[in-house]
């Protein structure tokens, strides 16, 4: 069987292809599960039987019966698992009939006892039933002859059968192929009773080939067969033996391995039976004569697999879609059969060596990624570190050849995991990156850098990076000034945020997988509460006044209910009944729902009210946390002062109460403390609670047992458990986040950051970790959390290479602890329009001066009041650079190479300070003069203009509606300004900052915002709503024509839509003889194109213009691209019907790593004047050369 096959997630997804091919309704409702973006492939069985079967399958309105039929259960991984799946049959109303078949072992005995006692259950004996033998050996034994001859020996195969349809089985084959009666006699005397001596005979045949290579392809071919990790076809074993002279597979098989290996009807070979593969692998006491050695056939099949893998043909073969038979097989297993061979032989250590050492290593991941197979990647990482943990035990006996082995093993180990996090998008859609585009953008201290990252520096360069190591941070959200983040969920294939701005809420969604923001959802109150339902597609937020549930695919609004008059505090909500009903519960002690499908409900229904008694030596107030158990029907409550409690809710009783006996650490208030607990959660399959009391005792309670099973001291203040729950996570009040195993609270991993631990949660996958930590968000995605959710369904799997070592809980807790030091987010970036050098400024007020392929150079300005630095320009002679806080202060620093030092020397000069009052609004722009002399600075509300020489300020107010203008110095006019809004061009003086013209144009209207109530519209960056239309980046350069001007708004998926327009500067007329004129003149209307419908859509930042007309921008999947605009010859006023421009096509570069760019650091990306990108990670500053772009840029 293949060992994939024998895992019960594999199980339960198989039948419910099966299922959903037969019952229309039950593939209609996968497809609503697909359709929410939920992972089944990555799922363990727990979810998948709560998905597929309990939330789905058994609520259909199915009126005919459904039969399953499972096979072999006893060659699964977990068979009691399996069958103590079926006691939950009790749950559906829907006419089931299952038939199981299986060997009999005590384990399954033992199992079908238990289920008697849930369901009604029949069992059908094997053993000695004559009929269904008699009838087997009717129809399939072919032997010529009289009747009576013919029952005579379908007698005498009865007498010997024992009752073993496998005997029966292989003793009609041996007959079938007898000639003569002779022959049928000889071959009844050779049946011996019993399958330890039929396959002993068989085991003879096989090594008593007459000729000796024949001999060893037997032996070679059950090695195959018995070891490797999946059935393989004709094809494949073909390819694995190295043998491209076989005539017939089907006959060298049936020839050669005596009966044990077979070919079924899909081509695969496999073995007769698994007591087969036992009687092979296991040996009895060392006499039989046919023996497969595990260790050294495990060996012989990684030799082969590397062989294949590292055939110097392999590339050319790829690229021409010849893939070799066996290809697949070797990329999937090579690292299996290396850790359960001789994996310490120095000999196997030194190919293994090569392997990673040399570019096939890169072929390999290609292929997988070519195959969707990027799983495989990390599950390699794991077998990887199995044999780390083999090499480490060897102690004196290590040689340096061993260690020089683990070091390569070890690192790959790391990188492998690390790449298919922070690279696997790219990959799938291109796997041809791995070879030149990724390793440049891996740490300089990682294994793939070192081996292949400097080598690709002269064509693709990265630096400004201090981290010289993988970190365990995937991404990092940042939210504007004045928004706090309370809560984090994993929702399918998104990821939801609670922000709150004084009485404004907003749901932000993101996109787990690239952590773009999806769209954002305006709960018009504060929220204190925010839940979704286990398929990720609906969302209730509990706010103030009204509790609303919403789309998450379209951000509507689908019931709004108004909350309880009294306004207690929610501190448990759950989606029930299919996710039809909502039930809350509050720190009053009350039980509330409300119905979706009920259009008339406008408020909430009493369910139940809990009366909880005091007792003797406690203090009974309103529960500090509650939490309803998975499936709705009990709630258990935490209090300061008394006993945690469970209750059922209908009728409301009491069904436990949890004693802790504390320590002297573990007591705050008195001697007699119940532990004040403060955060309470439901195990999601076993019916255990677990909590957190207020000093971070961590405990899990069984509710029908008085004291807690399990206690850890953790200090943490918040907590959750993964999806499938195998994992409990804390943070703490400074910054620290554990991960324990929830069997036994054993440590797996920890990590500190700065900044208290808000909220956190669980991907729904258990890979990642997601918290909140006041004003931004991150995800952590630590090697052993992927590990473990890779190893095969790890609370299913019993694979070999476990069962012979330590268990994988025991070999993740030996933890490292990791630190990460705060980040001080960037706020403004801005580069020289001539020369390398850059600045930045950060939120904690510091500004700093860069230089590309150098990094930082030295700190222009450090606020000593801790203003965030707002605004940054540069001078065109690129000698000036200033900087705004968000005081008002505006600082002109001059820099200049310092005269008579080394040419990376700079020298930085204060120019002067002066502040623009912060009550004329804040500073949101500064643009410097190209003659160098003046500086432009705009409000809200005001315009200002410095002279950089005499330090005067001219102030001029605003005109009415210009107060989203994005503003540039002319490109080939230094004496006026322009300023674009959504509908109009500006064109202003420098000299005294007047409005001489104004052009109009009517750029296409987007599509009309979701049609939700003008309350519950979704909302601009600021928290705050925004117009209908977002100016977005204006794009410009000296030495092009073109400005393209972004305008951007909420579309109907609750997702940005973007027009961008094309402006030519000779359509903009400058009269300075004449002042503002009227925008509705015709003569006034300005001309545009629109950037084509396959450009806009992929563009997702545009960057800058390059010499000759050339686009460059970052993609929606994080290229940086180029697209050639077309010539546009000067063209007559036709009023700016906007016609959409035909350029070139365009062309990728490189692209940015999954934890570049994300959340709100995107849009400070910019581009150099030699075409090198500036992009904020992290805290600091990357600068990526490309030498393509470069040359592309200079052409």
């Amino acid at each position: 069987m293949d060992r994939k096959k024998r895992a019960l997630s594999m199980i339960l997804r198989s039948l419910a292809c099966q299922l959903a091919h037969s019952t229309p309704a039950y593939a209609d409702k996968l497809r609503l599960l697909e359709a929410a973006a939920t992972d089944l492939r990555t799922a363990d069985f727990r979810n998948i039987w709560q998905w597929l079967y309990k939330q789905i399958l058994f609520r259909l309105d199915i009126g005919y019966p459904l039969f399953w039929v499972i096979d072999g259960v006893d060659e699964a991984d977990s068979p009691s698992a399996v069958i103590k799946l079926l006691s939950e049959l009790d749950s559906t109303v829907i006419p089931l009939r299952v038939l199981i078949v299986s060997r009999k072992t005590h384990e399954i005995s033992s199992a079908f006892q238990k289920l008697g006692k849930r369901v009604r259950m029949d069992t059908i004996r094997t053993e000695g039933n004559r009929d269904d033998f008699r009838s087997y050996i009717d129809r399939e034994m072919d032997v010529a002859g009289e009747d009576s001859y013919r029952e005579e020996v379908t007698d005498q195969l009865l007498e010997r059968a024992r009752g073993n349809f496998l005997w029966v089985h292989l003793a009609v084959q041996k007959i079938n192929n007898c000639y003569t009666k002779a022959a049928v006699e000889d071959a009844l005397k050779d049946l011996s009773p019993g399958m330890e001596t039929l396959y002993d005979r068989m085991a003879v045949s096989v090594q008593t080939q007459s000729i000796p290579n024949d001999r060893k392809l037997g032996q070679s071919i059950l090695g195959w067969a018995t070891c490797a990790q999946r059935l393989l076809s004709v094809e494949e074993l073909s390819d694995a033996l190295e043998n491209d002279g076989l005539l017939e597979i089907h006959r060298t098989i049936g020839d050669l391995c005596g009966g044990f290996v077979v070919v079924d009807k899909e081509g695969k070979v496999a073995m007769i039976h698994e007591t087969a593969r036992e009687y092979l692998m296991h040996g009895g006491d060392g006499d039989r004569l046919l023996v497969i050695d595990r260790k050294s056939t495990n060996e012989k099949l990684f030799r082969r697999c590397i062989q294949r893998l590292t055939d110097p043909k392999l590339r050319s073969q790829i690229n021409r879609n010849q893939h070799p038979a066996l290809l697949d097989y070797a990329t999937g297993a090579w690292f299996i059969h290396f850790s359960l061979g001789p994996a310490t032989n120095p000999d196997i250590l030194d190919t293994v060596e090569k392997f990673l050492r040399g570019p096939h290593v890169l072929t390999w991941i290609h292929i997988a990624a070519r195959r969707k197979e990027l799983r495989a990647l990390v599950v390699a990482s794991r077998y990887l570190t199995d044999v780390v943990h083999k090499l480490r035990k060897l102690h004196e006996r290590e040689s340096l050849a061993h260690r020089r082995a683990m070091a390569v093993i070890e690192g790959w180990a790391t990188d492998l995991v690390k790449i298919v996090g922070k690279f696997g998008k790219t990959l799938l859609q291109d796997p041809d990156t791995i070879y030149r585009l990724i390793p440049p953008f891996c740490p300089p201290d990682s294994v793939m850098y070192l081996q292949f990252g400097r080598k690709e520096s002269k064509a693709l360069h990265v630096s400004g990076i201090t981290s010289s190591t993988w970190d365990d941070c995937l991404a990092r959200f940042s939210f504007p000034p004045q928004v706090m983040a309370s809560a984090i969920l994993a929702a399918g294939n998104r990821i939801v945020i609670l922000t709150n701005n004084r009485n404004l809420s907003q749901i932000i969604i993101y996109k787990s997988a690239t952590f773009e923001e999806q769209g954002r959802i305006a709960h018009p109150e504060r929220v204190s509460s925010i839940q979704v339902n286990k398929l990720g597609n609906l969302l209730v937020s509990y706010g103030y006044i009204t509790t609303r549930v919403w789309d998450m695919a379209t951000g509507d609004c689908i019931k709004t209910v108004k909350n309880p008059a009294k306004r207690p505090r929610p501190q448990t909500i759950l989606f029930v009944e299919a996710d039809s009903t909502i039930l809350v519960g509050g720190e009053d002690r009350c039980v509330r729902s409300f119905s979706l499908d009920d259009d008339d409900a406008a408020g909430y229904d009493l369910k139940a009210r809990i009366d909880e008694q005091s007792l003797e030596g406690t203090t009974l107030n309103f529960p500090t946390c509650s939490a309803f158990s998975p499936d709705g029907n009990m709630v258990a409550f935490g209090y300061r002062g008394h006993p945690v409690t469970v209750w059922e809710l209908e009728p409301p009783m009491l069904l436990g109460q949890c004693n802790m006996a504390l320590g002297a650490t573990d007591m705050t208030i008195q001697e007699n403390t119940w532990g004040e607990v403060f955060r309470i959660t439901w195990h999601p399959f076993t019916g255990e609670v677990f909590g957190l009391t207020q000093v971070g005792l961590l405990f899990k309670w069984d509710p029908y047992e008085e004291e807690p099973s399990a206690t850890v001291q953790t200090g943490g203040d918040h907590l959750t458990v993964s999806r499938n729950g195998s994992l409990v996570g804390t943070g703490d009040g400074v910054g620290t986040i554990k991960v324990y195993a929830t069997p036994d609270f054993s440590l797996l991993y920890q990590l500190s950051s700065p900044n208290p631990v808000l909220h956190l949660s669980f991907s729904t996958d258990s890979r990642r970790l997601y918290d909140i930590r006041g004003a931004y968000g991150n995800v952590w995605e630590p090697n052993t959390l992927v590990r473990l959710a890779d190893s095969s369904d790890s609370s299913d799997h019993n694979s070999d290479a476990w069962s012979e070592t330590e268990s994988l809980t025991g070999k993740l807790s030996r933890h490292t602890e990791h630190h990460f030091t705060r980040v001080d987010s960037i706020i403004v970036l801005a580069g020289q329009s001539v020369g390398p050098l850059y600045c930045y400024g950060t939120e904690d007020g510091l500004a700093v001066l860069c230089e590309v392929g150098r990094g930082k150079v030295c700190e222009l300005e450090r606020s000593t009041s801790y203003m965030s630095i707002e605004q940054a320009a540069w001078s065109q002679d690129g000698s000036l650079v200033a900087f705004t806080d968000l005081s008002g202060r505006l600082s002109i620093k001059r820099i200049a190479r310092a005269v008579g030092q080394a040419r990376d020397t700079w020298q930085v000069t204060h120019e002067f300070d002066t502040v623009i009052p912060p009550y004329q609004g804040h500073i949101s722009q500064l643009v410097f003069r190209p003659t160098g002399h003046q500086l432009f600075a705009s409000t809200t509300t005001m315009l200002y203009s410095v002279d950089l020489q005499s330090h005067r300020l001219v102030t001029v107010t605003l005109p009415v509606g210009l107060s989203q203008v994005k503003w540039l110095s002319h490109p080939t006019l230094p004496d006026h300004l322009l300023g674009f809004g959504t509908t109009k061009a500006h064109v202003f003086t420098w000299a005294d900052l007047r409005e001489i013209h104004t052009h109009t144009y009517w750029p296409p209207r987007l599509e009309s915002p979701a049609t939700i109530p003008s309350t519950q519209a979704l909302q601009s960056h600021s928290g705050l709503k925004g117009p209908d239309e977002i100016l977005g980046r204006l794009v410009s350069n000296a030495d092009s024509p073109h400005v393209l001007l972004e305008i951007s708004h909420f579309g109907t998926s609750s997702q940005f839509e973007s027009r961008y327009l094309v402006f030519n500067l000779t359509d903009i007329r400058v009269d300075p003889d004449r002042g503002a004129t009227d925008a509705s003149s015709a003569s006034n209307e300005l001309p545009y194109a629109l950037l084509p419908a396959h450009v806009a859509s992929r563009v997702r930042e545009p960057l800058a213009f390059l010499s000759h007309r050339g686009l460059v921008f970052l993609d929606v999947d994080r290229w940086i691209c180029t697209w050639r605009l077309p010539s546009l010859a000067p063209r007559g006023r036709t009023g700016g019907k906007g016609a959409e421009v035909v350029g070139g096509e365009m062309e990728k570069y490189y692209f940015l790593p999954g934890d570049w760019v994300t959340a709100n650091e995107g849009h400070l990306s910019a581009i150099m004047p030699d075409g090198t990108l500036l992009c904020p990670q992290n805290g600091e500053v990357a600068s990526v050369q490309c030498a393509k772009l470069r040359k592309q840029h200079s052409a």
